[in-house]
């Protein structure tokens, strides 16, 4: 006879199943770039470290020659870098002389005052009466200046500029020589709008006026 089988007490187990776990997600280009960097500054720092321990006995060498390194490469730097640029020349647009001026000019080289008392504006005339100087003055002024000898050989006309007033400015070298000797001399003339002259400044205006 067979015996009756007893039901166990903690009732039927199931069958054991074995489950895997679930995956980690995986990580994304960002967090793998931020590793990344954290790897190579470990790396580095131990690296330094490492380094540092291997120089430590050339210490102070290592700073002076750091020192004079520096002070070189300043040095060289003032003397072979880029220096700071010139200042810009803006040349002002000549302009062609008046022909009050061209009469003046023509008149001082042959010493004839008509030419010259002609080209002054009304303004200059009369500043020039209320110094005592007139055409005739003027005259005996420019026979003074060739009975010493002095020969206007060239004008070089330099530039003129226009000014604010209207007028204008004209800048010349004269080439001058008197008894074997010649010289270049600057010769400013300033006229009003009309053209005519109002201002003249010249050494051989003193010249003449102290003979």
């Amino acid at each position: 006879m067979q015996r009756p089988v007893m039901p166990s007490p903690y009732g039927v187990q199931p069958p054991y199943t074995y489950q895997a776990a679930p995956a980690a997600p995986r990580a994304g280009a960002f967090t793998r770039f931020v590793r990344l960097l954290r790897l190579l500054l470990r790396r580095l720092l131990y690296g330094t470290v490492l380094l540092g321990r291997a120089l430590r006995p050339f210490a102070l060498t290592l700073v002076v020659a750091t020192g004079l390194l520096s002070v070189i490469g300043w040095m060289s730097w003032q003397i072979w870098g880029p220096k700071p640029g010139a200042p810009d020349f803006v040349r002002a647009e000549s302009i062609a002389p008046a022909p009050a001026v061209l009469n003046y000019l023509q008149g001082r080289k042959t010493f004839n005052a008509d030419l010259m008392w002609e080209a002054f504006s009304t303004e200059y005339q009369s500043s020039q009466l209320n110094l005592g100087a007139s055409k005739a003055t003027l005259q005996s002024q420019a026979d003074t200046e060739k009975s010493m000898g002095l020969v206007y050989n060239r004008y070089d006309y330099v530039g003129g500029v226009s000014l604010d007033d209207g007028g204008s400015m004209y800048f010349y070298s004269v080439l001058v020589s008197m008894q074997s000797q010649s010289a270049k001399v600057p010769l400013v003339i300033t006229a009003n709008p009309d053209g005519k002259i109002v201002s003249i400044i010249s050494p051989l205006n003193r010249l003449t006026q102290n003979n």
